[in-house]
């Protein structure tokens, strides 16, 4: 049978040099200026490199363009790519003098405040916007000085799908000028094996780009590398201008012989199934999913959310059932039943009531599994050309029934006799993990470890329209996985997050109300978490010049018109900067640090109160605001006072005009929006906003509050060894944006929001002689401090920043305003 042949778009632009009245060019610097070859303005591009890297259909590619302003005056250059509009940019750097400045996805809500800043001041420069039905393009400009170089670097990722019969990847070559080095080059990499591979360019003879082009292939890897030299670039022999102005199209197709390729790495799987030009084949599929006590919680809610995921996408002439196992086994249906839609609402039902306790049978929970679609196929109740497969779900080790490893495996080896693969899925990292793969690969399956985190859900259902084979040669593939030349890194998960978040936002156009915000919520931590600019977040890249800071922001279009009324589809070069204020936290033992900005120093103090007792932070009558927290101590109390040992163990954050109340423990965040009360845990990634708020919760690392624009407060969660003899968890707060609160603010951390002097003197050798002491002059008040330092744990909750600071010693006297027992209080509210 003749091989299927897939395709799919991938376009980047490279338009020629513009100044006013020029044509459309990567660069577009101002004025004109006669210079000699090469140099155009002033600006010369002496580089210019697309590198795709495309793994089983995963596009990952880099875009990067070198260019020296040869001028004797600062020239504005501008780089301009078009990309798919299916495709997400995933990184963007400028790269000035060697210096490069990396780009940040950030939610999209707070690139549209920049941006309305930005427009405001006239400085917008760039813009993503539509270029026909397929094509957006991807705009940026930056002031360059008078002989310095600047790197351009677009990175952007993209699944091929399938576009008039086969893979292409098609690039827009349109330099409009001659560029000393340019290069396209292609690696391919397909585990099915590659069938063919062609590439050919519409604006250059086949004489001319057979020298210029070499492609080739074997196996299961094919390259291509298009290296014009610059006399090979030229129009005509004697022109300076360049001939590159059209289409660059690479051609491939995949061996079809198995109609299925499974692909795994690190955990992270995914299925295609590209038949040989017939219709999709239906399913057989029976999930045994382990409803034991250990599963009780966040897992069994996870297991539930992923099945319903699932059933959301089975086609109608699939066929299904769901068997449980616990001490015992029930199922859903006696057997197999078609997808009908009755049936599809009943199973919805049926999975809402699942629930956990009891021990764990896996021997009788498979073998039930079995022994149903050994009866289906004997009894012709399933279609003859169908795929049949046992996906298995548990947490844990058999331990009720028959619970002999060696046995079990047996056991089902027998009873599956070759005629379906087995999936074995492990829940997180408390199960005998080599007995679930070798009973997986001997049954002609796999087995991966599913990760007990906030998109565990979305891992498992990776496999909802798959159809799977016996034929799948797990072992070579990973091996040939392992190739660092031909993969991109952790891939796989990549491209797993990459079609969940199309998934997502997909259903999103279609869902109202809490389903929509959750699906948002969950495209959004994914997009976040991925560094994809989707239509939920924006690219933003700073880097200083003339002592401001320019940014620079990539955002993605939305599809609906909420989307597109969220932030306007924009990238832009301006002088904005986001207010810079000294920052103010507690963490640690609680430590008190204060930066004080107009010394480039900062201050430090302790509170040594008991466990239990709570302070005043930050009180605020004119916004409303306050912060309070409650201090825990060591598992054991030291008989030394001296060496006590006291944390933050919870925080109260509170907003009278809102009506708000925010609780922080170290195992969950409670909020009230007046009655209302939502909970959440360490476990969650989730984004919450109102008019007015905004709050942020990364799974067990931090949590961000904000109020509007100008008040944001981080909590970080310090997690220690669960049995250690001595330390608990605790919290660390840290206000890094205090602009927009009162004159009026008081407590131990708000009362330095004012600005304040202090004077350190007669610097000399303390009883440490790494700790010199001091004389501090401050609020008419001579102190003894003495030189040390805290760590700051924004970055990182493990190892920290070293911050350098004075510390005053008492409880902070002389240096808060009274003594430290005036800002004790009775309660957390």
């Amino acid at each position: 049978m003749a091989p299927a042949l897939w395709s799919c778009l991938i376009l980047v632009l490279f338009s020629g040099l513009v100044a006013s009245g020029f044509p459309r060019s990567p660069f577009r610097p101002v004025g004109k200026r006669s210079l000699p070859e090469g140099v155009v303005d002033g600006i010369e591009v002496y580089s210019t490199k697309i590198s795709c890297t495309v793994t089983s259909r995963f596009a990952h590619n880099v875009v990067t363009t070198r260019a020296v302003n040869r001028a004797e005056k600062a020239k504005e250059v501008s780089f301009d790519v078009e990309l798919p509009k299916t495709a997400f940019i995933t990184n963007f750097t400028l790269t000035i003098d060697g210096v490069t400045y990396p780009g940040n996805v950030k939610e999209k809500e707070v690139a549209k405040k920049q941006y309305e800043k930005a427009v405001s001041q006239g400085k917008t420069a760039g813009l993503v916007k539509a270029s026909g039905r397929k094509l957006e393009k991807f705009t940026v400009s930056v002031n360059l000085a008078a002989g310095s170089k600047v790197t351009f670097e677009l990175t952007y990722e993209e699944l091929l799908k399938r576009h008039k019969g086969k893979y292409e990847m098609y690039l827009k070559v349109q330099p409009k000028q001659l560029v000393k080095h340019f290069e396209i080059e292609a690696d391919i990499f397909e585990p099915q094996g590659i069938s063919m591979l062609d590439a050919e360019a519409s604006f250059i003879t086949n004489d001319l780009l057979g020298s210029a082009l070499t492609k080739s292939f074997s196996g299961k890897k094919g390259r291509v590398s298009f290296k014009p030299s610059l006399e090979q670039q030229r129009s005509c022999p004697t022109c300076t201008d360049s001939l590159l102005n059209g289409d660059f199209t690479i051609t491939y197709d995949v061996n079809r012989e198995s109609p299925a390729n499974v692909q795994i790495v690190n955990g992270y799987f995914v299925h295609f199934f590209a038949p040989q030009g017939l219709p999709a084949v239906p399913k057989n599929v029976v999930f045994v999913i382990d409803i034991s006590g250990s599963m009780t919680g966040r897992k069994i809610q996870q297991t539930r959310e992923a099945l319903l995921r699932i059933l959301g996408d089975v086609k109608e002439n699939d066929y299904l059932n769901f068997i449980l196992f616990s001490s015992d086994v029930t199922t859903w249906k006696d057997s197999l039943v078609q997808a009908t839609p009755e049936n599809l609402q009943e199973a919805r039902a049926f999975v809402r009531n699942i629930h956990s306790g009891g021990m764990t049978n896996i021997n009788d929970g498979l073998l039930r599994a079995i022994s149903m679609l050994n009866k289906a196929r004997e009894e012709h109740k399933i279609p003859e050309r169908s795929t049949s497969i046992v996906i298995m779900l548990t947490d844990g080790d058999a331990n009720v029934g028959e619970s002999r490893p060696e046995k079990i495996q047996e056991n089902v080896r027998n009873a599956i006799s070759g005629k379906f693969p087995l999936y074995n899925l492990g829940f997180g990292n408390n199960l005998n993990y080599n007995f679930l793969e070798s009973m997986a690969l001997e049954n002609h399956g796999l087995a991966r470890r599913i990760y007990e985190d906030s998109d565990a859900d979305l891992q498992l259902q990776a496999t909802n329209d798959l159809t799977f084979t016996e034929e799948v040669d797990v072992k070579e593939m990973e091996k040939a996985l392992k190739e660092q030349e031909y993969i991109f890194g952790n891939y796989i998960e990549r491209l797993w997050a990459y079609l969940t978040i199309e998934q997502l936002l997909d259903k999103r156009k279609n869902a109202y109300g809490e389903e929509k915000e959750n699906l948002t919520a969950q495209a959004l931590d994914l997009s976040l978490k991925y560094h994809f600019v989707t239509p939920l977040t924006s690219m933003v890249v700073t880097k200083p010049e003339d002592s401001e800071d320019q940014t620079a922001i990539a955002d993605k279009p939305g599809e609906d018109a909420e989307a597109r009324s969220v932030a306007p589809s924009l990238a832009y070069l301006t002088n904005y900067q986001p207010p810079q204020t000294p920052y103010y936290y507690v963490d640690g033992d609680p430590h008190f640090i204060i930066q004080v900005s107009e010394k480039d120093d900062a201050i430090c103090f302790n509170i040594d109160e008991d466990p239990g007792t709570v302070l005043r932070l930050i009180q605020d009558p004119v916004t409303g605001l306050t912060v309070n927290g409650q201090i825990t101590g060591d598992k054991i109390a030291s008989p030394d006072s001296q060496t006590r040992k006291t944390y933050f163990g919870k925080l109260g954050i509170a907003n009278a005009l809102m009506d708000l109340r925010i609780e922080v423990t170290t195992e969950k965040i409670t909020l009230w929006n007046g009655a209302v009360q939502s909970t959440f845990s360490w476990l969650d990634t989730v984004t919450i906003t109102q008019d007015g708020l905004s709050v942020t919760i990364n799974r067990k690392k931090n949590m961000a509050v904000s109020f509007g624009d100008g008040v944001t407060f981080v909590v970080i969660l310090h997690q220690v060894w669960k049995k250690h003899p001595d330390h608990h968890d605790f919290l660390g707060f840290y206000v890094v944006d205090s602009h927009r609160m009162s004159v009026q603010t008081h407590g131990l951390l708000g009362q330095f929001f004012h600005p304040f002097d202090f004077k350190v003197s007669d610097v000399h050798p303390g009883p440490d002689p790494t700790k010199p002491i001091a004389t501090m002059a401050v609020k008419n008040h001579q102190l003894t401090v003495t030189r040390g330092s805290q760590k700051d744990y924004r970055k990182d909750a493990s190892i920290g920043t070293k911050v350098v600071c004075w510390f005053v010693h008492n409880n902070g006297e002389g240096l808060i305003d009274g003594v430290h027992t005036d800002y004790i209080i009775p309660s957390l509210f």
